[in-house]
Parts: structure tokens; sequence; C-alpha cells
């Protein structure tokens, strides 16, 4: 006699639910409050400080060397960021050059200066993929996945740069406290990826199986990356500013706490308002003079912003350019 079993439906794991409508809206008055809160204290300090900036800006002195130091910093700081992306795909099982990737990721910054950055970033991200035959969704998940990475990275960066800040260490001492500091926390957001990576699996292949070493090269190169642009804020400042005296710590607080804040800011333009305000707040506190935390706040978003909108347009400038080459040669010659 054979014994019936009943037909057991298989289990299933329970499926990533989607935000509710209420707290969609919630987080975007949430973010367009930040917004505008930044944006006023912007607006005050410019009201109070604008005639102590302009007599600053009017003393400054362009140095020449600290400038180019500035633009070296932002470029290991990209290129941290993109050995980091790459390793993450590589082990995804993703194959891709260092240079193609990069002008993905270039490219896609175009994103951020749009209202809901990172859902740009992230279509830029899939189209540009599909372009050079790339998994659309592994490469767009990959980036997601490194940016949550990268701002629980940042968070520990900034914890070491604000303590050091405030005179647990000061100067240089601030980029190996850093490090220590990360040392000891950053083990903590290997544990804590686990379920992101099942969540991104759901969406793509291979982000199942990271490997720890992995894990380990995604924290030391956003790690790098926050602290390369805290020195580029840093000797940006040193190629204007002759009294700007505050630590190389403070900088680090700085950039770093502005550009969360602009990350947090999703409904802002590339974290407008809301990265000015966090920044001269940092650098007053940290005893820059108020005229001189305005220029450089100002100046660093300009460069900022060229930093990010001019490789961008020549990488598009260079493709249209290769298209228009393919498709002169393609066309057969009477």
């Amino acid at each position: 006699m054979t014994d019936l079993q009943p037909d057991m439906p298989e289990t299933q794991p329970p499926a990533a639910q989607p935000r509710s409508p209420a707290v969609r809206l919630a987080l975007r008055v949430a973010g367009a409050a930040l917004v505008v809160v930044m944006l006023a204290v912007v607006v005050q300090a410019l009201r109070r400080d604008g005639p102590a900036a302009l007599a600053a800006w009017r003393a400054a002195h362009v140095r020449w060397e600290w400038v180019t130091a500035a633009f070296a910093c932002a470029f290991f700081g990209h290129a941290a960021y993109v050995i980091g992306w790459r390793r993450l795909l590589s082990d995804a099982g993703v194959r891709v050059g260092l240079w193609p990737l990069a002008r993905i990721f270039l490219v896609s910054n175009l994103g951020r200066y749009l209202p809901g950055g990172k859902a740009w970033q992230m279509g830029i991200v899939a189209m540009m993929a599909t372009e050079i035959a790339l998994p659309a969704a592994a490469v767009a998940a990959s980036s997601l996945f490194q940016g949550v990475v990268g701002m629980g990275v940042g968070a520990i960066v900034l914890l070491a740069a604000g303590g050091a800040s405030l005179e647990v260490a000061t100067g240089w001492l601030a980029v190996p406290v850093a490090g220590v500091v990360g040392l000891l926390f950053a083990p903590a957001i290997v544990r804590a990826t686990p379920p992101i990576q099942r969540l991104l699996a759901q969406r793509a292949k291979g982000f199942e199986t990271l490997t720890a070493a992995t894990m380990w090269t995604l924290v030391w190169t956003s790690m790098a990356s926050w602290i390369f642009w805290g020195l580029a804020l840093f000797a940006l400042a040193t190629s204007l500013l002759p009294n700007a005296t505050v630590s190389v710590s403070a900088y680090i607080t700085a950039w770093t706490g502005s550009f969360l804040a602009g990350l947090i800011a999703v409904v802002s333009p590339a974290g407008l308002g809301a990265r000015e305000g966090i920044m001269q707040a940092v650098l007053e506190k940290a005893g820059m003079i108020a005229g001189d935390a305005l220029v450089l706040v100002l100046v660093s978003r300009v460069w900022a912003t060229l930093l990010d909108v001019v490789p961008a347009v020549l990488v598009l400038a260079i493709r249209k350019r290769q298209e228009g080459t393919s498709r002169s040669a393609s066309v057969p010659t009477p």
C-alpha cells in the first residue's frame, strides 16, 4: 500500500515589497525639506558673509601647483571608485576593461544633475552597458550595490575624520586615523551586505556568490575615494586662500559629510543646497573664517560641476565622432 502524500507547494522566498506611496511621499517630503533648509542656510550665509567672501576672493592668489594637486586627487578618487566597480563586476561574472567602465561612470555622472539623480544615473549606466554588449541589469545593479557600500564607508570616514577634526588627531594624521577606524569598522559593512546581495541577486545573476576579498576591495577603494576627494578639497583651498589653515581632517569631513547629505537629498540636483550648507557649517566649525569658507564652498561647487560635466561631454563627443567615422567607412564608394 502506498502512502499518498499531498502535494506541498514549494516555499518561495518572499518577494521584496515595493515601498508604499505614503513612504515614497514621506521620503520625498523629507528630502525636499532638507534641501529647503540647506538652501536657506546658504542664502543666510551669502547675506551674512557676502562682503567678507568678496574680500577673500579679491585677496585670493592662485597657486597652480596646488590646483594641479587638486585635479590629481580628484582623478585618483574617480580611479579608486572605478577599480572597485570593476572588481565587483568581475566577481559577478562580467568581464569589462577599466576604460569602457570609466566611460560609463563619467557619462552617468550627468544624471545626478536631474531631480531623482540616482534613478537617472542607473538608466544611463544600463543604456551604455547595453551599447557595449554588457548585461545591463548586472552593471546597473553592481553600480547601485557599490553606491550603498560607498555610503556606509563614507559614514566610517566621516566618523574618523570628524573625530580628527575634534582634536583626536590633527593635520595629516587624519589620513592614517581614517584607515585605522576603517580597519575596525569595515568588517561590519562586509557582514551587513549579504541581505543586499540577495536582493540584487533577484534581479541580476552573480551577486549571491561575491567573495569576501571582493567586499574588502570595495571597502578599501571606497575609503580611498572619499579620502582622495577630501584631499582634493584641501588642495583647492590651499590653491586659493592664504588664510585657510584648518586641518586636513576638516576638509575630509567637510567633503564627505556634504556629499553624503547631497545623496540623501534625492530631490535636489547634485545635492544642490544640502552640500553647500553642510560644507559651510563644517568648515566654520573647524575654525575657517566665514568669508573664506563661503568662497571655498562656491568655488568647490563650480569645480566639482566642471569635473562632472567636461569629461562626460568629451566622452560623448569622442563616441559621436567614432560613430560618424564608422558610418562613413561602411558607406560603399561609387
